[in-house]
């Protein structure tokens, strides 16, 4: 009987994971050496505050793909650095919605800045037709396992 081959460098979810954890990795070295106490799964929280602030933290948890302890990691470091407040629903005190503090209504430009240069980073080398390519069966594979 021989042994199913499997190559894990060749693997989709390999390749994905691997990226994923570098473009993760370079945006918060490009936040450190600017100076900025935000990692990427911060500024995705903050990126959608942004978008829409005012948010539940089960919207943010369903939005960023993260679980409720995690979100409430997060959050809890994102208000101790007071960029976000957690304030009561109106309709439901015990839900609590989150808004971004001046603080952190005024990162908004420079963090943005720097992911467009982490982006740029990443892309480099690459048409935008193989990056358009690229995005789109990602999304499929998504869809797939949706």
């Amino acid at each position: 009987m021989n042994p199913i081959q499997y190559n894990l460098e060749e693997s989709l979810g390999y390749v994905i994971g691997r990226a994923g954890r570098a473009m993760a990795n370079r945006l918060n070295q490009n936040f450190e050496k600017s100076g900025y106490d935000v990692t990427c799964e911060q500024w995705a929280i903050l990126m959608s505050l942004w978008h829409k602030n005012g948010q539940s933290q089960k919207e943010l948890a369903g939005i960023t793909c993260k679980d409720k302890t995690s979100i409430t990691r997060l959050l809890d470091g994102l208000e101790k650095k007071n960029l976000v407040v957690r304030t009561p629903g109106k309709k439901d005190a015990r839900q609590k919605l989150i808004y971004l503090t001046n603080q952190g209504k005024a990162f908004q430009q420079e963090l943005l800045k720097l992911v467009k240069q982490t982006l740029a980073e990443a892309q480099k080398g690459i048409k935008a037709r193989d990056l358009g390519i690229c995005k789109d069966v990602l999304r499929q594979v998504t869809h797939n396992l949706s």
